[in-house]
């Protein structure tokens, strides 16, 4: 179904450009600092790092990829909250505010994996879900923007999982 999804996101996007299509790509990372609220216990604060690899089909358009980690966990309670993974596709659309700003909206879906311990016993929470957010991308030079984003990630069993990320990216 990923796969699906991500070949249907990034042939949208590119529909959606017309004749301008311009395929430039880029590359980019973030770090995040993300909230895991479980509804029934409470909210873990958790940092994340992620890498993005994308397409821009237009000035407006662009499909990417990312892939990251929690690269710090919390406890809550008296368990240790880690997100061990998370991966999704996205189709981010915005509109260019003269030459320095281009704020947009991106929407996707996320395939994410919580772990869940203490002294006794381990689980584990895993599921995707579609992923909506807003963000910015603030250009320092024709190839080198810097990214400010929130992004809900991830709403599903009692858990959801949100926040904001700064990052840099660079066009290729």
């Amino acid at each position: 179904m990923f796969k699906k999804l991500t070949t249907l996101s990034l042939a949208v996007a590119a529909l959606t450009c017309g004749g301008q299509v311009m395929a430039a790509h880029y590359v980019g990372g973030n770090l995040g600092a993300v909230q895991a609220d479980f509804d029934s216990v409470g909210d873990a604060d958790l940092v994340t790092a992620y890498g993005r690899l994308g397409t821009e089909f237009s000035e407006n358009f662009s499909g990417e990829v990312r892939l990251g980690t929690g690269i710090d966990d919390d406890t809550l309670k008296g368990v240790k909250v880690e997100l061990e993974h998370f991966y999704g596709a996205y189709v981010r659309g915005g509109i260019p505010v003269g030459d320095i700003f281009f704020p947009y909206a991106v929407v996707g879906l996320t395939r994410a994996e919580l772990q869940l311990s203490n002294r006794f016993a381990s689980t584990t929470e895993s599921g995707t879900d579609v992923s909506f957010g807003i963000g910015t991308d603030i250009h320092l030079n024709a190839n080198t923007d810097i990214n400010l984003e929130y992004m809900n990630y991830y709403d599903k069993n009692d858990v959801s999982v949100d926040g904001f990320a700064v990052g840099v990216t660079y066009r290729f």
